[in-house]
């Protein structure tokens, strides 16, 4: 990861404190803290295994009136559910930001090591290149997915569809291989109870007299 890839309060973001950061990243992120009460206890302050809350996660903006709504998310897929804006570098929107940084993003739920693996894989550096966005480097800590080399403007520029578009695709690969496997195994156990029952015929067959 870049020197440049540190981490610090959101409010250090912009002169406006944490308001600034939807205003400068655009209608398609909100600040979580805006929906919820003046006061948070100290629950909020810590993830929620459920909903992948933590404090200074900035959630996507729900659809405008007038467009159909989208449907309900599987709540057993991974996804990146927002940016967790209090862990971006405090240099942003200074003389001083840098040009890339790592980016932290909310996973819906913890992953599994075979996802995990999948999602760290030069398959998907590859893919990401390929798609306009080189160096970028996916990397699962805990409940966040820390996009490398990469920036906010980037995110908004097509990377974070791709990046969804990468979490459905492995997570459907990952379905459909262990589909494949639980119908082999299912299949070698019809031929194990079929040899089962030969057998059993067979031997009762046997009379000793």
């Amino acid at each position: 990861m870049s020197g440049n890839e540190t981490h610090g309060p959101t409010g250090t973001l912009r002169a406006g404190g944490r308001g600034a950061l939807a205003e400068s990243t655009g209608a398609a992120w909100r600040p979580v803290e805006e929906d919820g009460p003046a006061e948070e206890d100290d629950a909020t302050r810590d993830w929620d295994n459920e909903g992948g809350h933590e404090r200074g996660h900035v959630a996507h903006h729900p659809r405008a009136a007038g467009h159909d709504p989208a449907p309900p998310p599987d709540p057993d897929a991974l996804r990146v559910t927002g940016v967790l804006a209090t862990a971006l570098p405090p240099e942003l929107g200074t003389p001083h930001e840098p040009v890339t940084y790592t980016v932290p993003g909310v996973l819906s739920r913890r992953v599994t090591r075979e996802e995990q693996d999948a999602i760290e894989a030069d398959a998907v550096r590859r893919r990401l290149a390929d798609a306009g966005f080189e160096d970028v480097e996916l990397t699962v800590s805990d409940r966040r997915l820390l996009i490398g080399h990469t920036s906010l403007a980037a995110l908004k520029g097509g990377l974070a569809h791709e990046i969804a578009n990468v979490l459905r695709d492995l997570g459907r690969d990952l379905v459909a291989e262990h589909d494949r496997l639980a119908a082999e195994i299912a299949e070698l156990q019809k031929e194990e109870d079929r040899r089962a029952a030969v057998v059993l015929v067979e031997a009762e067959q046997i009379r000793f007299e």
